[in-house]
């Protein structure tokens, strides 16, 4: 086991920069420990190798960015990546009404260009094909991912995105229409040269939009499982604005989308575009709802983290209670999320069992830090079923429970853990 890994760019001992800005006022929010990365699933050979990471998150009194301040090499989280979108039909849905918006509202199909950084297996990309667009360009650095696209609509650069990518894509394709990031724009060290390299490909009318997890529901909903490595950031309206200022850059509209629990989808365009004239009366509103609920202030960051200090302690005390009345209990969803609140709240083998995940790339692997063994979801079939499920994926839970009707009329019950732990029926 390796703590504090030089990998992390940030040691502790020099001053805080914010990733947004530069400045240097930043306030620690939380302080997660030292953790094994989320998306580090692993082998028993393994265990002896893990590597584990400072994680703290900061606010920036100057751009008002909440972030996490130690980065870990991309190289090292996404190369090798366990996330495919695509196994997961809520996604699926979402992401085909999101490229029929798109289409509709900004693209002429058969003349238009579109480009997606952390395409992952292409569950937009795919759809976008559909209508017919003319030029699908999808970048992710997740080899084993993206060589599950198997469609020749669709062109496929296996890198990161960066200012040296955006040139070889301008040299290639030309200046894009638009541009798509979504559930990927919290996870980048140097997203100053990411929002560089959009503008560099993006047309003076082009649009950019990403979809990120949206600030206000993490507060709202106590949503701390969704801090972790990979989410570098997480957005409100208001450090969006200052960021893409830096960059004469506008948002134009902003969307809230319900998926992964509270998303925000933001639409951006150059100062210069024609988009720029017509500020949505939602971004309005927006912010100055944030100003009113004190999304600029430290205080209102300091009051989040004492409340997740509680859930913690509500969550342990209820895993305990079930399991001194001799219960087994099972965790449900094995991503990202699940492994922090795991390592948060020290969920250890005396109050969970084992891990259930419904992608087959999982399955007999381990959860980092935790190292809880990994069953696919035909294991609620067998007469050894575990008397109850936490739901770690709380935000695919309908879907969860209409997969699992036998498991819940066999007696089986579940947990949510968010934004308060509670038995559901």
């Amino acid at each position: 086991m390796v703590e504090n890994n030089p990998d992390a760019e940030v040691d502790g001992k020099g001053p805080v920069a914010c990733s947004f800005c530069d400045g240097s006022s930043m306030n620690q929010i939380i302080d997660f420990g030292i953790v094994a990365l989320a998306g580090g699933f692993l082998k028993p050979e393994k265990f002896d190798q893990e590597l584990k990471y400072p994680l703290r998150v900061y606010f920036c009194h100057d751009c008002f960015a909440v972030q996490v301040i130690d980065k870990v090499n991309p190289q090292v989280l996404f190369e090798d990546y366990f996330y495919f979108s695509s196994s997961i039909k809520t996604l699926s849905d979402h992401f085909k009404s999101y490229a029929a918006e798109v289409t509709s509202r900004f693209l002429v199909p058969e003349s238009s260009s579109v480009l997606e950084f952390g395409c992952n297996d292409g569950i937009l990309l795919r759809p976008l094909a559909d209508h017919n667009i003319r030029t699908l360009i999808g970048v992710d650095p997740a080899s084993n991912v993206v060589s599950s696209i198997d469609d020749p609509r669709i062109n496929i650069v296996n890198n990161f995105f960066n200012e040296e990518t955006s040139r070889h894509i301008v040299d290639e394709y030309g200046k894009l229409d638009m541009v798509l990031a979504n559930n990927v724009y919290a996870h980048i060290p140097d997203i100053q040269g990411v929002t560089r390299a959009v503008a560099n490909v993006l047309d003076d009318d082009g649009v950019f939009i990403f979809e990120v997890h949206y600030l206000g529901k993490v507060i709202d909903e106590m949503q701390y499982d969704m801090i972790y490595h990979e989410h570098l950031y997480y957005y409100s309206l208001l450090s969006a604005m200052k960021h893409f200022e830096l960059y004469d850059m506008t948002v134009f509209d902003v969307k809230p989308v319900p998926i992964h629990g509270g998303s925000m989808r933001f639409y951006v365009c150059k100062n210069t575009g024609k988009y720029a004239t017509s500020v949505s009366l939602n971004v309005m509103a927006l912010q100055q709802q944030e100003l009113t609920r004190g999304f600029h202030l430290i205080t209102t960051y300091n009051s989040f983290a004492g409340n997740v200090a509680k859930q913690k302690k509500q969550l342990l005390g209820l895993l305990d209670r079930l399991k001194s009345e001799g219960h087994s209990i099972a965790g449900y969803g094995a991503s990202g999320r699940a492994n922090t609140m795991i390592q948060y709240c020290e969920i250890d083998h005396r109050l969970l069992d084992f891990m259930i995940d419904d992608a087959p790339a999982k399955s007999g692997f381990y959860t980092p830090g935790s190292h809880f063994l990994i069953y696919p979801g035909s294991v609620l079939n067998e007469s050894n079923a575990p008397d109850y499920l936490l739901i770690f994926a709380w935000s695919f839970y309908e879907e969860i429970a209409r997969r699992n009707v036998k498991y819940i009329e066999n007696g089986g019950k579940m947990i949510l853990p968010l934004p308060s732990a509670r038995i559901v029926q």
